[in-house]
């Protein structure tokens, strides 16, 4: 009897191990903006219908992709299309091969560009939007504004909306050493309605519905937002991918 009792607790601790490495627990790392549009109203509904925990981690699309490279996270959440989102994680430190990754789009979103609700400008082409954000243009009234200097608010820098406006706005240019890199996309909607001289681009969910701060006239800037998976997603990662497309195409 005495030699069972080893035994026995050996065995329990095998099946233990065993259940904390199948635990259905799903990690999301990456992208803020996929965090507040997409998973943050819909994760009680998503854990519930498949059954999985979720843990998130709103790192930057960047930065989760590199966590889903190195298998810190099971699926990254990106907020732009493969190749941008792919430039992020290099700045974050790592180059990926694209080949290896599966996107999975859940919605797409629209990238905006917001001022603060006095400033009297309310259209700016592209080509304005880029000089603003590369140094050439340093003041509002060069774009039909107040004698003010500009402040530019910028995602983070391994952020996927800075990456998105590095390509689609600025040509690839780098942006000013001026820029204010915040160290979330969310920022720019609470720093924005405070500052006069400011601007920033931010995905349209972020805008807030107040008289505070107004979006600029200008080209329509679309993106996705979307689930990236090494290879084809596990069962427990699809599940959570279903789930949130219905939940963002119910909305």
């Amino acid at each position: 009897m005495k030699n069972l009792v080893p035994v026995a607790a050996a065995v329990f601790c095998a099946l233990a191990a065993c259940a904390s490495v199948h635990a259905d627990t799903v990690r999301l790392a990456g992208a803020t903006t996929v965090v507040n549009v997409v998973i943050a109203p819909n994760r009680a509904a998503v854990e519930k219908s498949s059954g999985h925990t979720l843990e998130i981690n709103g790192n930057a699309t960047g930065k989760g992709l590199v966590d889903l490279s190195d298998g810190k996270a099971d699926a990254a959440m990106v907020s732009e299309p493969m190749d941008i989102a792919l430039a992020a994680a290099e700045v974050a430190g790592k180059k990926l091969d694209g080949s290896r990754f599966q996107m999975h789009e859940l919605r797409k979103d629209e990238i905006v560009f917001i001022v603060h609700a006095n400033n009297p400008v309310g259209k700016l082409t592209l080509a304005q939007l880029s000089d603003i954000h590369t140094g050439k243009i340093t003041n509002w009234k060069q774009v039909g504004g107040k004698d003010m200097a500009i402040t530019v608010y910028s995602d983070a820098l391994t952020g996927g909306t800075r990456a998105m406006v590095k390509k689609v706005v600025m040509g690839g240019t780098e942006y000013a050493s001026s820029v204010k890199s915040l160290t979330s996309v969310s920022r720019i909607a609470d720093l924005v309605p405070g500052d006069e001289s400011g601007i920033g681009a931010l995905g349209r969910g972020f805008v807030k519905a107040d008289a505070k701060s107004k979006v600029v006239e200008t080209t329509k800037i679309e993106r996705p937002l979307a689930i990236v998976t090494m290879g084809a997603p596990s069962p427990k990662v699809q599940q959570v991918i279903d789930g949130f497309k219905t939940a963002a195409a119910a909305r």
